[in-house]
């Protein structure tokens, strides 16, 4: 069977519920999850083992500045 590739916009209140339920569904893959924070709430998408994308330049430097691991930008997300 072949997977849908999901990409994410926003980790917040609605986004980390929707990456929960992609993320366990057997006909969908989480490819990751662009944001523009760098606090604890993205984190949680690290911890959980998702790929974590920049949404912008400046929080792409934010991200790095705060030890996020970040697989690339928004762009290369949704290029996937």
């Amino acid at each position: 069977m072949k997977k849908l590739k999901i990409a994410l916009i926003g980790y917040g209140v609605i986004g980390k519920r929707v990456a929960d339920a992609v993320a366990i569904q057997d006909d969908m893959e989480l490819t990751g999850v662009a944001d523009v924070i760098s606090d604890w709430r993205i984190q949680t998408a690290v911890r959980k083992g998702y790929k974590v994308y920049a949404a912008t330049v400046e929080a792409h430097q934010n991200m790095q500045a705060a030890g996020i691991p970040i697989e690339g930008d928004m762009d290369e997300l949704l290029s996937q």
